[in-house]
């Protein structure tokens, strides 16, 4: 009766470890948000292939922005793009360029826009991605996979419980 009693706790507990993804990460503090700056080629597959240069003004919702048109510390975020090849993030908000805009989900005009520059054309992205806190990537990395390696080895145990129980169970009928 012991060992069924345990294989069932066993079971239980393996169950509900093995679970654990429903249930963690636990959300420790806010998302800590990073400001990103990318520079791409517009290139055939892209969103923004088609769009033209607005025949009046420099409309950066409408079409394509020149190069010189950019406010100084813009520019300079471009370049800085450019030159990077993944882009460049900045952590403080005091850091981000005043004159551009950090969506979570940049649209043409409001995150996304297409500069000229030196007679090719490119995407220049700026965008607000949260980041999850160190505590919430923590227990991605170490307390669920261990979490559920514990659960899984609970469930075995459980199950080997059940089998010896079994044949101990089978043996003494046999001597009787």
């Amino acid at each position: 009766m012991r060992a069924r009693l345990a294989a069932a706790g066993l079971v239980a507990v393996g169950v509900l470890l093995m679970a654990n993804p429903l249930y963690l990460p636990v959300p420790i503090g806010d998302p800590d948000p990073a400001y990103t700056h990318t520079v791409r080629p517009v290139e055939s597959g892209s969103p923004v292939a088609g769009i033209e240069t607005p025949d009046v003004g420099n409309g950066t919702a409408a079409g394509v922005v020149d190069y010189d048109d950019l406010d100084p510390a813009a520019r300079a975020a471009f370049d800085r793009a450019l030159d990077a090849e993944t882009g460049f993030d900045v952590e403080d908000p005091d850091d981000r360029v005043d004159s551009l805009s950090y969506p979570t989900d940049p649209t043409l005009g409001d995150g996304l826009l297409v500069v000229e520059y030196e007679g090719a054309r490119y995407e220049f992205w700026t965008r607000t991605v949260e980041r999850e806190p160190g505590a919430v990537v923590a227990q991605r990395i170490a307390v669920q996979p261990v979490a559920f390696l514990a659960g899984f080895v609970a469930v075995l145990a459980a199950a080997a419980l059940g089998v010896r129980g079994r044949s101990e169970g089978t043996g003494e009928r046999r001597r009787r």
